[in-house]
């Protein structure tokens, strides 16, 4: 609700003129969707006062000379005088309401201009309410009296004030003490108006708040009504707000802390989206961080003072500069709740300037967090983006995302969820040309989402064929399934027929064409082509949209790899280490990135992350026995023997060809360090009982015996011979 600009007391939108003073207001409702608050913080308005132009100075669109709102992008414009804004005590709120001129008599009805009949509330001609403290210019009423709040005095016979504690654009707030459940509670004074009647109805219109139960959300406990006030009784929280403890510890909260308690409120945000209720006023002074008396903590939204019904035009619009999306000064929704949740992200980690930019984010370079955390830069980005449709859409989407960022900061730390709810884990999936296959998750709410399931089972098993012929039938059944054409393409680049596989994605697209999986599956299929670059910029593109995910970004450290940028690609998979330090894909694809850098022991380091329970650990250990063997240079003593250890914990657990040729080049080295007497005399390598050349000479050729008869026809045959004949007991005879 307005205030009015002369004695500060609330007014309608409709209202011309203010009932408390007489002062005459210029009309708020000239638009659809009128603003009635429009708080500020850090940020002033701009100043037209010294310009000549039409446009914004924000958006730079065409403003007409009388607006006081910008309504491209929201920003709030003060052509009109200092003394018309109404500054609350909390630096985050203010009220906007338009110049006004002095308070005539009224003699005639300042909408239609009939006549005034004397005595008379309200014109005959056009129902227009006449102030009721004015009647042709002579003081007719004198208001009912409102009680005085102050520390002792009782309120509805029940509530004992003990202290006032805020006083904020929307009204006063007391802590007062309920007498009769003897319990602290919150008193809230929501308007005053010299007609009771009007208070009682505008009271009223605010009890649907009493509906709101939420463990995140203060608890509104009685409505009261005296005279010519409205008053509000909330729970009293034991805490502190977010802003005081910032104001308190003399910096911004680190970025763990802060996405710990914007995940932890956001379940009331769905809780009020399913009501169709919008917060409108989301900042760090309404967010509560309540000790309870277990010691643990829980944050909770404690003024619901701006709450408001999800209509398209509401009457009354609050919101706090700074914080507040371009598109809520018109209409807000829960969807600018959304953009409001990722401003004051970025406000409590990095403490910005909220107007540079007024709406939007900074360049990443302006700030720490922003520069050391670029998967938290990239949420906060796409959810403060200028076009509406390219922000989150629910509390849940944005909470899955943040629950990734945090992942990405902390690292694979207990309590830390790895799941997500837009791939499949890697346990749950094959490897394929492109790494994992089928990753992305399946859209539950698919008609023909039993047939996809199916489908992916003997796709996992390796069953291409039937896989195929399951996700046609899945088609079929539902033509507008975006599943079942992708899991398509994703076959069709796994057997090359690349454009039938780009008919399907093109396909998707035509009908879903903003949706995530789209650039997802293009990059899967550009890369199986060899077209890096463009592979890259469509993993880059789904980084930005799913900030929070593993998967594109090892994909693009892949392609990374793949185009020779070994660095770019180790920083990659760092990254997605320190979310997920058991991926096994990431493991392997780092390693191969630190040896072509030559990084060896950074890259046997990583290698013994590999799990033994994991699919791809005898890959790993071979690999790590190759590094020993061949990368490392010059070839020593104790490299052969950790590469022995490394095959010995294979013992028993494989029939590998490879294993097997490892084995026998393992030992072939030791023999030709042996005849050097490079081994000490204690020496232990695995597998054998001594570091004797004819023991280990025997064991390297019974090894490769054992790899030509799993591998009859391998390519390098010929050089494998030789080396078995090199060691061949009878050349030492």
């Amino acid at each position: 609700m307005a205030m009015c600009p002369v004695c500060h007391q609330p007014v309608l939108p409709a209202d011309e003129i203010c009932e408390q003073c007489g002062a005459v207001l210029l009309t708020i409702s000239a638009s659809p969707s009128p603003v009635a608050t429009l708080p500020t913080t850090a940020q002033p308005p701009i100043d037209l006062s010294t310009s000549t132009s039409s446009s914004c100075p924000n958006c730079k669109q065409s403003i007409s000379p009388v607006d006081d709102i910008c309504e491209h992008c929201g920003a709030v414009l003060s052509g009109m005088p200092q003394s018309v804004l109404q500054t609350s005590t909390t630096p985050s709120q203010t009220s906007f309401v338009p110049p006004v001129t002095s308070a005539p008599v009224l003699d005639t009805c300042p909408r239609c201009g009939k006549q005034r009949m004397p005595g008379k509330g309200f014109c005959n001609g056009c129902g227009y309410k006449y102030p009721s403290s004015l009647d042709n210019g002579n003081a007719q009423t004198t208001p009912a009296p409102s009680p005085s709040l102050k520390a002792g005095s009782v309120l509805h016979n029940k509530y004992k004030i003990v202290k006032a504690i805020a006083s904020g654009g929307m009204g006063a707030v007391y802590l007062a003490e309920d007498t009769v459940l003897k319990r602290n509670v919150v008193i809230k004074a929501l308007l005053s108006d010299t007609d009771p009647d009007l208070v009682a109805q505008s009271v009223k219109e605010r009890e649907f708040l009493a509906t709101i139960k939420h463990a995140n959300i203060v608890s509104i406990y009685d409505f009261i009504t005296i005279g010519t006030s409205g008053y509000i009784v909330m729970e009293y929280v034991h805490g502190k707000t977010l802003d005081e403890i910032m104001e308190e510890q003399g910096r911004p909260f680190t970025v763990e802390e802060a996405l710990r308690h914007i995940i932890a409120i956001l379940p009331a945000f769905t809780y009020l989206a399913k009501l169709d209720l919008v917060y409108c006023d989301f900042k760090p002074q309404n967010v509560m961080l309540e000790v309870l008396k277990d010691g643990s903590q829980i944050v909770k939204l404690i003024d619901l003072g701006t709450v408001i019904k999800h209509v398209p035009h509401p009457d009354d619009v609050y919101g706090t500069h700074g914080f507040y999306a371009p598109e809520a000064v018109k209409s807000p929704s829960p969807q600018t709740d959304l953009y409001t949740i990722c401003r004051t992200l970025a406000y409590l980690v990095s403490l910005m300037d909220l107007a540079n930019p007024i709406f939007g984010m900074p360049s990443s370079e302006s700030y720490k967090a922003f520069r050391d955390y670029p998967a938290l830069y990239r949420l906060l980005a796409k959810g403060t983006h200028t076009t509406p449709a390219r922000r989150f859409h629910s509390a849940e989407e944005l909470s899955d995302q943040l629950s990734g960022v945090l992942r990405l900061v902390v690292g694979s730390a207990p309590g830390v969820s790895i799941s997500s709810r837009q791939f499949i884990s890697g346990s749950m999936t094959t490897t394929g040309k492109l790494g994992l296959r089928g990753e992305a998750a399946l859209d539950e709410s698919d008609r023909a989402i039993d047939l996809l399931r199916v489908g992916d089972q003997a796709l996992r098993s390796g069953n291409l064929t039937n896989a195929l012929r399951l996700y046609k039938q899945a088609g079929n059944a539902n033509r507008r399934s975006v599943d079942a054409p992708l899991r398509l393409a994703e076959i069709y680049i796994e057997q090359g027929n690349y454009s039938s596989a780009l008919a399907e994605i093109i396909s998707v697209q035509r009908f879903a064409p903003g949706n995530w999986k789209v650039p997802w599956y293009m990059g899967r299929l550009l890369e199986a082509q060899g077209k890096l670059t463009e592979a890259a910029d469509q993993y880059r593109e789904l980084m930005a949209e799913l900030p929070g995910e593993l998967p594109p970004q090892q994909a693009l450290a892949r392609v990374y790899a793949l185009q020779g940028d070994h660095p770019a690609s180790v920083d990659l998979y760092t990254v997605v280490l320190k979310a997920n330090s058991s991926n096994t894909e990431a493991i392997l694809g780092m390693t191969r990135s630190l040896i072509e850098l030559k990084r060896w022991d950074e890259a046997t380091k990583i290698l013994g992350q590999v799990g033994e329970a994991t699919a791809r650990y005898i890959e790993s250990q071979l690999l790590l026995c190759d590094i020993y063997l061949a990368k490392i240079e010059p070839l020593t003593h104790g490299n052969v023997i950790h590469a022995a250890e490394a095959l010995q914990t294979l013992t028993g657990r494989t029939e590998d060809a490879r294993y097997f040729l490892a084995r026998a080049e393992v030992y072939h080295a030791a023999w030709q360090l042996a005849r050097k007497n490079s081994f000490a005399h204690d020496a232990v390598i695995a597998g054998v009982a001594d570091t004797q050349a004819r023991t280990l000479r025997t064991a390297a050729e019974a090894n490769y015996i054992q790899y030509l008869r799993r591998e009859p026809h391998p390519p390098e045959r010929e050089q494998i011979v030789r080396r078995k004949l090199q060691v061949a007991p009878w050349r030492f005879l």
